[in-house]
């Protein structure tokens, strides 16, 4: 294996000083554009690769960028990944991708492990058991910027790009009401997550603003989300006959219902309708097709790694929350003939 091609071995080809080839790779504007070129067609040639750790000693800045998120499966993040990357990768920075698995001590670890790496910022989603910001008040302290997306801390004065969650779930119950159902059970994510508190918040207010009331055996928590499910549903049959609307918050969870209610030869949407939340592909498919609550999960992604940056560049900006919309997907297993 042959070594490492340097700067030193391109400016002693070129016969020009180590500062200047370094410049040049660098695209340093005072360089001459033909000797810019020069180097650059040489580096080219010599098969040379920057080393980002030596690079790093000089300017203080790895450009590294560390992400964490609660499931790297999940559709959402998926799409948030590919916005920041996008971003990223045009501004010369590198992602390294963590996942807490829902889980605060990975999470814990996940921070750790990426501060260790001298990453120049930090982009997280909490996981759900997340209720101690201990550690994200150190990275603070440390002044790494750090930017939260999706999911938030609310005991934390820190930079935030969310979707109004409230927005969203308020409008899939109204939208069940104008479909003519008056008993609406909510299947709720974790107590004290923010988007399963934000959620619920809508749930209730639409149904308050529409002379409904909330009623504690409607409302089943399942604090593992789709892993919940086969309890959940369970609560939910033995809610029939008076059951006739069933507002999810999140896609698998929807579609969860509809195969167990009409397993039970229970018609969606005729004697139940079903909205979920995310907008995953599934939900298209699933027959009868899902109504739900579209993200813009790409672009959550997009803003958050533009604000990051934009704290990298200079850290003594202010915090700020970025909040975006969401939209209501009306389709089958909700839309009834009126």
């Amino acid at each position: 294996m042959g070594k490492q091609v340097t700067i030193k071995d391109i400016a002693r080809k070129l016969r020009l000083s180590v500062s200047t080839v370094s410049r040049a790779l660098r695209n340093v504007p005072d360089i001459n554009p033909s000797t810019k070129q020069l180097v650059l067609e040489t580096a080219a040639a010599l098969n040379y690769e920057p080393n980002y750790i030596a690079q790093s000693l000089i300017t203080r800045e790895t450009k590294m960028i560390g992400v964490i998120v609660p499931v790297i499966s999940s559709d959402f993040f998926g799409k948030a990944l590919t916005g920041m990357n996008e971003i990223a990768s045009s501004l010369g920075y590198h992602l390294l991708f963590c996942q807490s698995n829902e889980s605060c001590e990975t999470e814990i670890v996940n921070i750790r492990q990426l501060i260790s790496c001298r990453v120049d910022g930090l982009l997280v989603s909490v996981s759900r058991e997340t209720t101690d910001v201990s550690e994200f008040e150190k990275v603070i302290q440390k002044r790494i910027p750090l930017v939260f997306f999706d999911r938030a801390p609310t005991h934390i004065e820190a930079s935030k790009v969310i979707v109004n969650q409230y927005d969203g779930a308020f409008r899939a119950v109204e939208h069940l009401i104008e479909m003519g159902c008056r008993r609406i059970a909510h299947l709720a994510g974790p107590a004290g997550l923010s988007i399963s508190d934000e959620r619920m918040k809508g749930y209730e207010d639409a149904l308050r603003k529409n002379g409904l009331s909330p009623e504690d055996r409607y409302i089943i928590r399942c604090d593992h989300f789709q892993d919940s499910a086969p309890g959940a549903i369970r609560q939910l049959l033995d809610l029939l006959p008076d059951l006739d609307g069933v507002f999810a918050v999140n896609d698998p969870l929807g579609i969860s219902v509809i195969r167990q209610l009409k397993a039970a030869g229970i018609r969606i949407p005729g004697d139940v309708a079903v909205v979920g939340f995310n907008d995953d592909p599934v939900s298209e498919v699933s027959e009868p097709a899902l109504s739900t609550v579209m993200q813009p999960a790409y672009k959550v992604g997009k803003q958050a790694m533009e604000m990051l940056i934009r704290r990298i560049k200079d850290k003594s900006e202010l915090p700020e929350t970025s909040l975006l919309n969401s939209h209501l997907i009306i389709r089958s297993s909700s839309r009834r003939q009126n």
